[in-house]
């Protein structure tokens, strides 16, 4: 009898450790499931990003090219040699676009036709350009305007389109591809993830059940029963907690990745990241960058914290690392946890954010007391784990972010860029033709602005202060522009201003004032004084002077010169068609 119960109980024992042995090696490939699905997201965001950068050189490609035929073209009507500056900018920051597009388009073999029938367009533009400069320079101008006006110039520019184009489509067709892939891989390791969680849930089930059926074997047996099934609800606790914050982060993830800006994306946080961290109490701070400070975004709970802290002031941010505040509030405690609005924070823990070597902000949460046990561990972990990949996806998202930026924004004056100017105006127009037709249009006028005498700066001064001057200009547009309207940098030092929804008479004190407002700047580099600055303005209504962008433009540019040729720094209004 004692013979049997014990062969049972040995018998028993080796069937319970072969269950946990594979109970373990689930759990273990679960993890293996869930690591390579967030490889796969991170891969996406990867795939993502390199599309954005490919698009964004194929966009600026063709804006390069435009601006070198409108200084060629400005060169060939006006005669003036400083068209010629954006004519060769253009060509040069076209051949780096160029260089740009071929590296990232290296490794794709289907890109590589493409890529010749580009150049090929590409090579016949500028010869075309180069022809007419060249006339130009020998005094054919007859023969330059001419060959403008044939069909030639439209073809060689609409094959430089089309290979554009089509590069484009062929990108965008091959990054949806392979998105496509990468999503059936996602889902066919959540049904695999699912099947072996079921297959974990009916091995504990058996097990648990075999626990019961050996009840009777003894007291001893049924002490070691118990505890085993301890530890295996706890794996199993463990599992379905990590399964289900891992799906949790996952759907987070992704609408992080589909927010337009930082503001929506905290608005996701605030309703998911308290349940993440598993903390009654906590806030986030985000960085930020110009003011090298901690701001809060949100808090969670009843407890308060302080509205903003420097870096120095934080442990977590000294350390590069989480920190735990101590027991007891010291010299090692964190400075913005020890004013006034900060009680009983002692056991409270600061969690970095960062991404890609950046800081992106902190979190600071109510942490459970120091102690040995695995549930603590466990928990630990899981906060570790889950601001690492909330640090991804908010490093992800400002690098869209500045992406976006860069590609509608000049770099040197912050102020939008040509191709971001025609859109805008070309939209604008459109609506005003629309409201006209409804019998609601208020008014649409177009400024070009050029600096007078731009070269006297950079010849006398140095380029460093022509710069400085092109940037204190636009800052003045900035300022005296409304949300509506758009202020671009057309090219060198000329500007222009779209004002929507304005009359003839208020878009021609709006030109005074922004004229008025450049000739009250003082600028003094290095102490020395440049004199005054000042710009003319040339003004053009719709539809008094044109239907279309470009007949709009042709105006202005035509009050433009007016303005030049009767002295400069004032404004003239186009005359009517």
């Amino acid at each position: 009898m004692s013979y049997d119960r014990l062969n049972k109980s040995k018998r028993f024992r080796n069937l319970t450790s072969a269950v946990g042995v594979v109970l373990m090696a689930a759990i273990f490939a679960t993890a293996i499931l869930t690591e390579r699905s967030l490889s796969r997201l991170v891969d996406s965001r990867e795939l993502v990003t390199h599309a954005l950068f490919v698009d964004k050189t194929i966009r600026d490609m063709m804006s390069q090219m435009l601006d070198a035929e409108t200084g060629q073209r400005g060169y060939l009507l006006s005669g003036r040699a400083p068209y010629l500056q954006p004519y060769y900018t253009a060509l040069a920051q076209m051949r780096q676009s160029r260089t740009a597009l071929g590296s990232a388009l290296s490794h794709e073999p289907s890109a590589l036709e493409q890529l010749n029938v580009l150049d090929k367009a590409i090579a016949a533009k500028l010869q075309d350009l180069e022809h007419t400069v060249s006339l130009k320079s020998e005094g054919r101008s007859d023969e330059g305007v001419e060959l403008i006006l044939t069909d030639t110039a439209n073809q060689t520019m609409n094959a430089v389109r089309e290979a554009l184009r089509s590069l484009e489509t062929n990108q965008i067709l091959r990054t949806n591809q392979q998105i496509a892939k990468d999503e059936r891989e996602i889902r066919n390791n959540y049904l695999i993830l699912a099947i072996s969680v079921l297959v974990n849930l009916l091995l504990l089930a058996g097990l648990v059940q075999r626990f019961r059926n050996a009840v009777t074997q003894g007291d001893a047996d049924q002490q070691v029963m118990d505890e085993r099934n301890v530890e295996l609800s706890r794996l199993l606790a463990e599992a379905a907690t990590r399964n289900e914050q891992v799906q949790c982060l996952s759907g987070l993830n992704r609408f992080l990745q589909s927010c337009e800006d930082m503001d929506e994306a905290v608005g996701l946080l605030k309703q998911h990241l308290p349940s993440l961290m598993r903390s009654a109490n906590g806030a986030l701070y985000l960085m930020e960058a110009e003011q090298n400070q901690f701001s809060q975004s949100f808090t969670w709970g009843g407890k308060t914290y302080v509205a903003s802290f420097a870096p120095g002031a934080c442990w977590a941010a000294r350390l590069g690392q989480p920190f735990r505040q101590p027991f007891q509030s010291g010299s090692a405690s964190c400075a913005h946890l020890q004013s006034g609005q900060s009680d009983a924070h002692n056991n409270v823990q600061c969690l970095p954010l960062m991404a890609h070597g950046e800081w992106l902000g902190m979190v600071v949460l109510e942490a459970e007391l120091v102690s040995e046990q695995p549930e603590i561990s466990e928990i630990e972990g899981s906060r570790r784990f889950a601001i690492e990949q909330v640090g991804l996806s908010i490093g992800n998202l400002k690098l869209r972010e500045s992406l976006r930026q860069a590609a509608i924004r000049d770099v040197l004056t912050g102020l939008y860029n040509r191709r971001f100017f025609d859109e805008s105006s070309q939209r604008e127009v459109i609506r005003a033709l629309r409201l006209q037709a409804q019998g609601n249009y208020a008014g649409l006028a177009l400024m070009m602005i050029d600096i007078d005498h731009f070269k006297r700066f950079n010849d006398q001064y140095g380029h460093d202060v022509g710069d400085q001057v092109l940037r204190e200009v636009a800052q003045v547009l900035q300022n005296q522009t409304r949300g509506s309207d758009v202020a671009a940098r057309y090219g060198g030092e000329e500007f222009t201003i779209v004002l929507a929804d304005i009359t003839k008479e208020l878009a021609l004190g709006r030109a005074q004032r922004v004229r008025e407002a450049v000739e009250k700047l003082v600028l003094r580099p290095s102490g020395k004084d440049v004199g005054v600055i000042t710009i003319s303005i040339g003004l053009a209504q719709f539809p008094a002077n044109g239907s279309t962008v470009e007949d709009l433009l042709s105006a202005a540019d035509k009050a433009l010169y007016e303005a030049k040729n009767a002295g400069r720094n004032r404004v003239v209004v186009a005359t009517d068609m």
